[in-house]
């Protein structure tokens, strides 16, 4: 590399680390900020957006097995009045409701908030105007961030799998009142922008020579699931899946995203200069 070309070079290099690294930092800031007031965080001084608001769970296909209105705030689920038709000698259509007082805490949502309040202390905690000495003190710092956005995002994105197991021994289901039928198995989660409610239908096997595999961890188990508790099999022979978008989920999901590609595109720009000397 010509002394010259070098020279200048370095020269972008150095206004790159005193004032757009510390640009895209602010920018990541203001972005993660936006994101933040549709959180309850303990200690935020951003306006808060998040309220009280209802939710009709529908079937994309129309079925009519399962019913629920929700209210939802932040995230807790404070109030579910369901519906939902057991398949017996004939059908029945149950109704139930949260118990008075109870609520239902969506994890996923707690947990992107989580990671969000990581990442938005760590971008605070850098000093306006910090000189970077190196290209690879910023891409430490980037990575950090990415991988706290990363999870946080994933926590929305890509539901925990459980097994049938874990939902019928889960607390939602002694929440209600009337209580749910032994039969029935009833789990909600967050899948991307959508609010999903899971119900199922369960009957014991009966003891024979064949012996049909448990289900693994699934984000949804469909009619024919196996599981076994206290040594007695149950297969699912009623599934039904209902959902509602929640738009305030979406908005959340596009800051994480806007905030991985901020630091991406800095990332980038050091490994370009850093691949020049490299060569």
């Amino acid at each position: 590399m010509a002394e010259e070309e070098e020279r200048v070079l370095q020269e972008e290099f150095r206004w790159l680390l005193l004032h757009e690294v510390n640009a895209v930092l602010r920018q990541l800031q203001t972005v993660l900020q936006e994101c933040s007031k549709w959180f309850l965080l303990p200690g935020s001084t951003e306006a808060c957006l998040v309220k009280a608001e209802k939710y009709l769970l529908t079937s994309a296909t129309g079925a009519d097995n399962v019913k629920a209105v929700i209210t939802l705030y932040g995230d807790n689920i404070c109030t579910a009045d369901m519906s939902v038709k057991i398949h017996r000698h004939s059908t029945q259509n149950f109704r139930t409701s949260f118990r008075e007082g109870l609520q239902w805490k969506l994890q996923a949502i707690q947990n992107a908030a989580n990671h969000l309040q990581a990442a938005l202390d760590h971008v605070t905690s850098i000093e306006q105007g910090y000189l970077f000495q190196t290209g690879e003190e910023v891409v430490k710092v980037m990575d950090d961030i990415m991988g706290r956005l990363n999870r946080g995002r994933d926590c929305l994105t890509t539901p925990r799998k459980r097994t049938l197991e874990e939902l019928y021994s889960s607390k939602i289901m002694k929440m209600f009142s009337p209580a749910l039928p032994n039969e029935v198995i009833v789990s909600f989660h967050i899948h991307c922008h959508k609010l999903v409610l899971g119900a199922y239908q369960v009957h014991p096997l009966q003891s024979s020579s064949q012996k049909p595999k448990t289900a693994l961890p699934a984000i949804y188990h469909p009619t024919g699931s196996v599981f076994e508790l206290s040594s007695q099999k149950y297969e699912v022979v009623q599934a039904n899946k209902v959902e509602v978008a929640v738009p305030w989920l979406n908005d959340v999901i596009t800051y994480f995203t806007v905030g991985l590609q901020l630091c991406q595109q800095l990332k980038d720009k050091i490994t370009v200069f850093q691949q020049y000397w490299k060569d």
